[in-house]
């Protein structure tokens, strides 16, 4: 696949979709190939290519050159940091669209402006609007056609330059050079953090991942970066350098630091800017987050160059109203309930400072997994904080690892003093339901592992 659209054949016999309603919709999407329910994802066959989006795109009107976007990859980090990002233009005034994925609990979440979800109408109409176009590319491309997240990235960039927004925050998918995000070019690119996830497709390496997140820098393009391990840093600066694009790195040009549990100071000095702010205050919790807010402050520096205009008081009022559900959200104090999308080595060890401060008698979990994630280094990492864990699956997506294989896992490795309790329950929501009875006033419980874990716990709890 050499990436360029391929051209229309003279005459092609398309059958246009019914798509009538919100539920036809939402079934023309998932009969189309989805990674995001995919225990195997070929990233580096010939099936990753940009040629279909480009084409998508092309039908579509050149969408991503009707949009002043920012482009944001990275292992973690991704989602918070766009969502504070659109909190601070919002505060200065802009309408903001936010591409983001994969969804907690249902698919308008993706396609946010004012970080407000769409309606289920407008996804019924950006659906019917360009599934007669996916045909068309099925037909040229002899069935090679759009898949489920470059259709849902089409639908963010027609619902984005139909309401004409200010500006278009696009949240990579996965990697950075192969995602369908990556057709565009960007005001600025930002990459948050590189840490273990997708080995198996993305390198494994830390450099070799910060490799393929690095392919969203684009020529004479600024790059904002919140990673600081020396070897996948010096790979994004060689990277950016090749491509003239001024590097704004976190450690080099600017810094945070923690002044309590949720407020922190940024001061920064590049490209002839320079400056501070103290006492910021970070609604989201956890001291990583003030890591990814201090990155949106810097790409909201960096808009400034670009024509927008953002004060410091738009930022800080920003920083207090960015909330993301699903990211250690505290669902109930007593017992004190946390549901989190975490699934990998870093933002398990995010999600623990944060509960470990926590002053409760005894820690309850339910895990649920992917099966392609480091689920050993998971298990290590979280056994010796809890006291009773039932190990799951989720019922929305067939990529979860057996419960029973977590389990026996889970007995090989140490649990420091506490004696772990552990349960196998296939059903998730009977697991919830056991481990909520468990739980005393002064107890923890937290559900964590997955995106797909989160959303169903977010949405039985709201029922209960």
């Amino acid at each position: 696949m050499d990436g360029k659209p391929a051209a229309s054949p003279p005459s092609v016999e398309l059958a246009t979709p019914e798509i009538r309603s919100y539920d036809e919709a939402i079934s023309f999407l998932l009969s189309r190939i989805n990674y995001e329910r995919s225990a195997v994802i070929p990233y580096r066959s010939p099936q990753f290519h940009l040629a279909r989006m480009r084409r998508l795109n092309e039908l579509l009107g050149n969408l991503v050159d009707q949009l002043k976007i920012v482009h944001i990859a990275g292992t973690k980090g991704k989602g918070s940091t766009a969502t504070a990002l659109s909190a601070i233009l919002e505060a200065a005034g802009y309408q903001v669209g936010l591409f983001s994925s994969p969804h907690l609990e249902r698919l308008e979440e993706r396609f946010a402006i004012n970080r407000t979800p769409c309606q289920a109408d407008d996804v019924t109409q950006l659906v019917r609007e360009i599934a007669p176009l996916v045909l068309q590319i099925d037909a040229e491309r002899s069935g090679d056609g759009p898949t489920y997240f470059e259709i849902t990235t089409a639908m963010a960039l027609l619902h984005f330059v139909r309401r004409g927004v200010d500006a278009a925050i696009l949240e990579v998918g996965l990697g950075g050079r192969l995602d369908s995000t990556n057709i565009c070019r960007p005001l600025v690119s930002v990459i948050t953090t590189i840490s273990r996830d997708h080995m198996a497709l993305l390198g494994d390496t830390l450099a070799e991942i910060a490799g393929e997140k690095a392919g969203i820098i684009k020529s004479e393009t600024p790059v904002v970066s919140g990673v600081d391990q020396p070897e996948p840093a010096a790979v994004i600066e060689q990277i950016a350098d090749q491509n003239a694009a001024q590097l704004v790195e976190i450690g080099r040009d600017f810094a945070v630091e923690p002044t309590s549990e949720r407020t922190f100071d940024v001061t920064w000095q590049f490209a002839e800017k320079s400056g501070a702010l103290t006492g910021l205050s970070c609604r989201m919790a956890g001291q990583h987050q003030m890591r990814n807010s201090a990155v949106a402050i810097m790409v909201a520096k960096t808009l400034e160059s670009r024509g927008f205009s953002v004060s410091d008081e738009a930022i800080r009022r920003g920083l207090t109203e960015a909330v993301l559900p699903g990211r250690i959200e505290r669902l109930a104090d007593s017992p004190v309930i946390y549901v989190d999308a975490a699934h990998n080595d870093a933002s398990i060890s995010a999600l623990v400072d944060v509960l470990n401060d926590l002053p409760v008698d005894r820690r309850r979990l339910v895990l649920a997994l992917s099966s392609d994630k480091e689920y050993r280094e998971i298990l290590r990492l979280l056994l010796p904080h809890f006291d009773e864990i039932w190990f799951t699956r989720y019922a929305t997506n067939p990529r979860a690892i057996d419960p029973a294989e977590l389990e026996a896992a889970a007995v090989q490795y140490p649990t420091g003093r506490r004696s772990v309790i552990r349960h196998l329950v296939d059903d998730p929501q009977q697991a919830f339901a056991d481990a909520i009875a468990a739980s005393d006033e002064n107890d923890l419980l937290c559900v964590a592992g997955s995106f797909f874990i989160a959303g169903e716990f977010r949405r039985y709890f709201r029922e209960m």
